[in-house]
C-alpha cells in the first residue's frame, strides 16, 4: 500500500467534503499501520452495529491481551460518543438543554440530508382548507419543519467534526512519515558505513552481514532463526579481525585473568575495547560508553544464542540485526575517529 498516495486522497475528500469516502480512506491506512486506535474510531463511524464493530475490530487485534481490546472497544466507544454528542438548541421543540446524539452512519449522511429537504419541501398546506384547519396545519408544519432543520444542522455539524477527525489523522501519518524517513535514512548510512569499513578490512565480516542481510525480509521462522545465528557469527568474526586468539590464560587490562581463545570471543572482544579506552585520551564519557557496548554486545550474543531450530519472534531478530549494526557503527566511528 503506498501510504503517500492514500494520505493525499484522504486531503481531496475532506476538501470535496466527502466525508464517507474520507473516513473509508482513512480507515484503510489506519488498519494497514495497525493504528488500532483509529481504526476503532473510523469503524464506528461507518458502522452502526455494535456486534459487527466488535467482530472487525477483534479480527484485528487478536494478537492483543484481552485487557487491551476491551481498552479500544470502550475508550474508541467514548470519543465516538463525544463527537455525536451536542446540545439541544433553544429553539428545539424539546427542554432546552437536553442532549442529543446522532448515531447514523456516515454512509447514511447525504440520504438522510437529502431526505430532511424533500421533506420540507413537502410540508404545505392542502388546499380548501378553513382557517382554523389551516392555523393548525401551519403550527404542525412548522413544527416538523424546525425539527428537520435541526437535523439537517446536526448532521452537518458532525459531518465537519469528521472531517476534521480525518484531516487530524492524516496530518499525524504525514508527520510520522517524515520522522520515519529521516530515522530510515540514518540507520541506511550506519549500515553502508559499516558494510564500507569491513569490506576493505576485513571480507569475512562483510561476507556474515551480507547474509545476515539477504534474511531480514523473511517472516518464515527459520530464516529468524538463522539469521541470528548469522549476527553471532559475524560478532565472533569482528572478535577475530579486532582481537585474534590468544592460547591460554592472559591477565587482561583491568587486573582480571581470562581466557581469550577461539570460543572465548566475547572475552577478546570485551578486551579490545578495554584496551581502546586505556588508550583514548578522551574523558571518562567515552570508557562509559565502551563499557555499555561490552555489556550490550553480550545480551545481543545471548539472544543470537539461541540456535538455528529455536523459536524466534520477528521482533528478536530484527532487534539482533539492527543492534548488531549499531553496536558496529559506534566501534567503527570511534576507530576512525582515533586514526584521524
Amino acid at each position: 500500500m503506498d501510504i503517500e498516495t492514500s494520505l493525499r486522497r484522504i486531503f481531496e475528500h475532506i476538501e470535496n467534503g466527502d466525508v464517507d469516502k474520507a473516513v473509508r480512506a482513512c480507515l484503510r491506512v489506519s488498519r494497514h499501520i495497525k493504528d488500532y486506535f483509529h481504526t476503532a474510531i473510523f469503524l464506528r463511524e461507518l458502522i452502526d452495529d455494535k456486534k459487527e464493530i466488535t467482530r472487525v475490530l477483534l479480527d484485528d487485534t487478536s494478537h492483543l491481551k484481552e485487557d487491551a481490546q476491551k481498552f479500544l472497544l470502550k475508550t474508541s466507544f467514548e470519543y465516538w460518543l463525544d463527537s455525536r454528542t451536542f446540545e439541544q438548541a433553544p429553539d428545539a421543540p424539546k427542554s432546552e438543554g437536553e442532549k442529543k446524539v446522532l448515531i447514523t452512519s456516515v454512509g447514511e449522511f447525504p440520504a438522510e440530508l437529502e431526505q430532511c429537504e424533500r421533506s420540507i419541501g413537502d410540508l404545505t398546506l392542502p388546499s380548501g382548507l378553513g382557517e382554523y384547519d389551516s392555523a393548525a396545519f401551519t403550527d404542525r408544519h412548522n413544527t416538523q419543519k424546525v425539527n428537520l432543520r435541526l437535523r439537517i444542522r446536526y448532521i452537518n455539524t458532525i459531518k465537519s467534526r469528521i472531517l476534521n477527525k480525518c484531516l487530524n489523522f492524516a496530518i499525524q501519518v504525514e508527520r510520522q512519515l517524515d520522522a520515519q524517513r529521516k530515522t530510515i535514512s540514518f540507520l541506511e548510512q550506519a549500515q553502508n558505513e559499516v558494510q564500507n569499513y569491513f569490506k576493505v578490512r576485513s571480507p569475512d565480516v562483510y561476507e556474515k552481514l551480507q547474509k545476515a542481510n539477504q534474511l531480514i525480509d523473511s517472516n518464515n521462522k527459520e530464516d529468524l532463526s538463522l539469521m541470528l545465528t548469522q549476527v553471532r557469527r559475524a560478532i565472533k568474526s569482528v572478535a577475530d579481525h579486532f582481537f585474534p586468539p590468544v592460547a591460554g590464560s592472559v591477565m587482561c587490562s583491568d587486573g582480571t585473568e581470562r581466557q581469550l581463545g577461539d570460543e572465548q570471543y566475547m572475552n577478546r572482544l570485551q578486551e579490545f575495547l578495554a584496551i581502546q579506552s586505556t588508550k583514548s585520551t578522551s574523558s571518562d564519557l567515552l570508557r562509559a560508553e565502551l563499557e555499555h557496548l561490552q555489556l550490550f554486545a553480550r545480551k545481543l550474543n545471548s539472544i543470537a544464542s539461541k540456535g538455528v531450530h529455536a523459536d524466534v519472534s520477528l521482533s528478536e531478530a530484527k532487534q539482533g540485526f539492527l543492534g548488531l549494526y549499531m553496536f558496529l557503527y559506534n566501534i567503527c566511528n570511534r576507530l576512525e575517529e582515533k586514526s584521524s
